[in-house]
This record gives structure tokens, C-alpha cells and sequence, in this order.
């Protein structure tokens, strides 16, 4: 009996021991894994950032054309862009710099950005800008840029603006001035002129002048910004009082692409800078001070560049 219960003790203490055993193996295994929501993998390509002395450096050319891409992943015209972007990159390689400056919060360098462009597969040199002064980094890149999104600028090598569009980018316009820094012939029939022949009525120089310059020169300007005009002129012709006209206005379009579209590209422009209608010298309307006396479409004759 006695041998019994010492036999029975030893059985159960030795499955004691072996239980003890396994749950410290089992333990020891447990400890030696890192749980996965601890490990935060790198994703998509390196993003540097940069305060605004590093933007100072990195918006000036070195012998190429520089096309810049100011961008965050919270802006929804930002994202839809940035598929073409990457093409276009692709298809200049070699020829242009093009890089992306990322606006959005610094926690996001390790995460949403670079997750983003990894998805995009973008290899375009990306950078986060960082600074106090958000004011002065936006004076810094143009002037009368407000900051909002998304921004795509283009740099001749000699650092002057040769393109710029605030908002999401039309491809094939973003194509024509890509191709035009780099010299390239223009795209289509070439450019396409339409001139204005313009008599001023009753003398009235003065108010043609004012008119002209704070409408019509205003309006083209901001098409040249934005790459949607090829370049325009505003002359006054030295002539008699009798001449057949005194003034050309004209305006220039780099294919038939910027012809076709040029009655909707002024459209916008025109409700943006005018919406209560063009501004005036005293109480003069335009058709008491001006006629179209010819208007002129086709091959241009007369070539510049504004």
C-alpha cells in the first residue's frame, strides 16, 4: 500500500514537472516575437525634409530646366494629378529636373507620403518642407502664390519663370511649355496668331488705354502664367489722325491645341479678375471709344516672345 501511494506521488509529480516544463518553453518562445503592431515598417521611397533655406537651394536650376511639384496627400487635386505627373517625368528624364515638395504635416515623413508615392511609383527626388514662416516660403517660390494646393512651377535653366499653374495641371498645356524651355519646335500648325486692328473713337486715347491695359493685358498675363497663351502684345500704332487703325492687339497660341481652347481658358480668368464687369475710365463705354476695324487669324506674322 505504502508502495502504492510513493508511486502514485512520483507519477504525479513527475507530470507536474513536465507541465511546469512546457509552460516555461511555451513562455520563453512568447517573449522572443515582437508583437506586429509594434514594428513600423519603412515605406515607399525617402523624403528629406527641408526648412526654407534648403527651398532657397532647392528651387534654383543647375543647367536644366526645374519643374517643381508642391503637393500634400489631404489635397484631393494633388492626388488625381500626380498619375500624369509621374509620366511626364518619365518621359523627360534626363532632360528637365523634376522634384516634389510635400506640404504636409512632418509626422507624416515616415508614413502617408512616402506611402503614397510608393503607390504612385513615383522615383522623383521628394522632399516635406518644414518651417516657421510658411509666409515668407511662399513669397519665396512667387509671389503672388497664396499658398494653396496644388502648385506645379517650371524653372528655365537660368532660374527665371517660364510656367506656372495653381491648381490641378492640364497635361498636354504642362507637354507644350516642357517642350518650349527646351527649345523644342511647337506642337501642331506652330503658333497661331489672332490680331485685333483697333480705331479709338473721338479721340478718346485715354480711356482705350486705361481700358486695354487693366483688362485686356491683364487677362493675358495671367493666361502667359498659367501656360495657356504662347505670349502677347499691346501696340500703339504712331499714326496720322485719319489712319485706318491705332492700335494691334495680339495674342499668340503655341498649336492648335492652346487655339482650340482659348474661348474657355478666358472665360475663368475673366470672371476672376473682372466679376463686375472690366474697369473703366470715367462713365465711357468700350464701344464709344473703340472699334475692331479688322481682325486678323492664322500663321503668325509677326514673331516674339512676352
Amino acid at each position: 500500500m505504502v508502495r502504492a501511494i510513493r508511486f502514485l506521488a512520483k507519477t504525479v509529480l513527475c507530470a507536474l514537472l513536465t507541465v511546469l516544463l512546457c509552460q516555461s518553453v511555451l513562455a520563453q518562445g512568447s517573449k522572443s516575437k515582437v508583437p506586429a503592431t509594434t514594428v513600423k515598417a519603412a515605406v515607399g521611397p525617402k523624403v528629406m525634409q527641408i526648412d526654407i533655406e534648403g527651398l532657397k537651394t532647392l528651387i534654383k536650376p543647375n543647367g536644366k530646366p526645374l519643374l517643381i511639384n508642391f503637393w500634400a496627400t489631404w489635397c484631393d487635386p494633388c492626388r488625381e494629378e500626380f498619375p500624369d505627373l509621374v509620366k511626364l517625368n518619365a518621359a523627360y528624364r534626363g532632360k528637365i529636373d523634376f522634384l516634389t515638395v510635400s506640404l504636409d504635416d512632418l509626422a507624416d515623413i515616415n508614413g502617408d507620403v512616402p506611402k503614397f508615392l510608393s503607390e504612385m511609383k513615383s522615383d522623383m527626388p521628394a522632399y516635406l518642407l518644414k518651417t516657421a514662416d510658411e509666409s515668407a516660403a511662399i513669397t519665396l517660390v512667387a509671389k503672388d502664390w497664396a499658398g494653396n494646393l496644388p502648385l506645379t512651377i517650371l524653372f528655365s535653366p537660368n532660374g527665371d519663370t517660364a510656367y506656372m499653374r495653381n491648381g490641378k495641371i492640364r497635361p498636354e498645356i504642362l507637354k507644350e511649355n516642357l517642350d518650349r524651355v527646351l527649345g523644342a519646335a511647337p506642337s501642331g500648325t506652330g503658333v497661331i496668331s489672332t490680331i485685333d486692328f483697333v480705331k479709338i473713337k473721338g479721340g478718346m486715347r485715354d480711356e482705350a488705354r486705361y481700358f486695354y491695359e487693366n483688362n485686356w493685358r491683364a487677362y493675358r498675363a495671367a493666361a502667359f502664367k498659367q501656360g495657356l497663351i504662347d505670349s502677347y502684345e499691346y501696340i500703339e500704332a504712331n499714326s496720322e489722325k485719319d489712319a485706318t487703325f491705332d492700335l494691334m492687339l495680339i495674342t499668340r497660341y503655341r498649336g492648335e491645341v492652346q487655339f482650340k481652347n482659348s474661348e474657355k481658358v478666358f472665360e475663368p480668368i475673366i470672371k476672376e479678375l473682372t466679376p463686375n464687369g472690366p474697369f473703366l475710365k470715367g462713365t465711357s463705354k468700350p464701344d464709344e471709344f473703340r472699334q475692331v476695324v479688322f481682325s486678323y487669324t492664322g500663321k503668325s506674322p509677326f514673331i516674339s516672345a512676352k
